[in-house]
């Protein structure tokens, strides 16, 4: 006998199919939508104005340094301390027997002999002090080196030995009536200075309208030999420097144009010579002794010649 069903049943049954046909239809758009890629969706569906999110960059793998030289330990068992150093007053000069003086000549023979070790000097340029340190020719720079970003990327200084001023020395002979920093900024007026990019952005900045020329001497020479009015100069006492010639320069103001600290340098790699140099600076400054030598050079015209 054929079976029949209810006008309730055969509405119940016609809507359970209609919820069942509207939820597999959900189901599966929701599935292509899971498996749909990312930039189709965005070209679909995205603002088009929108800003793309940037692709994941690939993790560079890590860059492992070499093996690096025990400087502290070399340096004790060789017995000699080789210091880079750069002549410039009054951190690094040369008296008239040809020995060497200064702020900086001082700081590395008191460690030197901290260190119970001989003290040997390796004299070079601004643009060769960083390289050679770096291909081992010295163990540490000391000489006033200045701390900036280019060479903190090249080599690891210590905290600061001392603070140094920028300044203007004028040319007694040549610019004796130019008795303002404004009259040095004027076309016809030659500056000199040294190929340290640090000092060259100063007098750049400063004396736009002058012909600021890097010179490859000491900048003071170039101005005793008549080749320039004036001479940028980093010292830790523009008066120093003055009084030890004053036929020869002048100061046009007292005040610097820009100041910088300077520091020991040694290569990367290395941090317990790091940190020794750090702890001994610490004792030199708390015993006073720092700022004594720094009061000595600021004053003295040992080593001008």
């Amino acid at each position: 006998m054929q079976k029949t069903h209810s006008p309730t049943f055969r509405h119940h049954s016609a809507r359970f199919g209609r919820a069942l046909t509207l939820t597999l239809g959900v189901l599966g758009a929701t599935l292509a939508w899971a498996q749909t890629p990312a930039d189709k969706l965005s070209s679909a569906g995205a603002d088009p104005q929108a800003v793309k999110q940037a692709p994941a960059a690939n993790t560079a793998p890590p860059i492992l340094r070499p093996p690096a030289v025990d400087t502290l330990a070399t340096v004790r068992q060789r017995g000699v301390l080789r210091v880079g150093i750069v002549q410039v007053a009054p951190m690094v000069m040369q008296d008239r027997s040809n020995n060497y003086v200064g702020f900086s000549v001082d700081v590395a023979r008191r460690l030197a002999s901290d260190l119970g070790v001989r003290v040997e000097f390796v004299e070079t340029w601004w643009t060769q002090v960083i390289p050679q340190l770096i291909d081992g020719q010295s163990d540490v720079i000391i000489t006033g080196l200045w701390m900036n970003v280019p060479r903190a990327l090249l080599a690891n200084f210590t905290q600061p030995t001392a603070s140094e001023g920028i300044y203007l020395i004028g040319s007694l002979p040549r610019a004796k009536q130019r008795r303002s920093l404004e009259a040095f900024n004027q076309p016809g007026v030659t500056i000199a200075v040294s190929n340290d990019p640090s000092q060259q952005a100063v007098a750049k900045a400063r004396f736009p309208r002058a012909t600021v020329t890097p010179v490859d001497d000491d900048p003071l020479i170039v101005v005793t030999e008549g080749r320039a009015h004036a001479a940028v100069v980093a010292t830790l006492s523009a008066d120093a420097v003055v009084a030890s010639a004053p036929l020869r320069w002048f100061l046009p103001t007292p005040e610097p144009l820009a100041s910088t600290s300077a520091g020991m340098a040694v290569r990367k790699g290395d941090p317990d010579f790091l940190a020794f140099l750090n702890a001994w600076i610490a004792i030199q400054r708390e015993s006073g002794w720092l700022a004594e030598r720094t009061r000595h050079w600021a004053t003295s015209k040992e080593g001008f010649r």
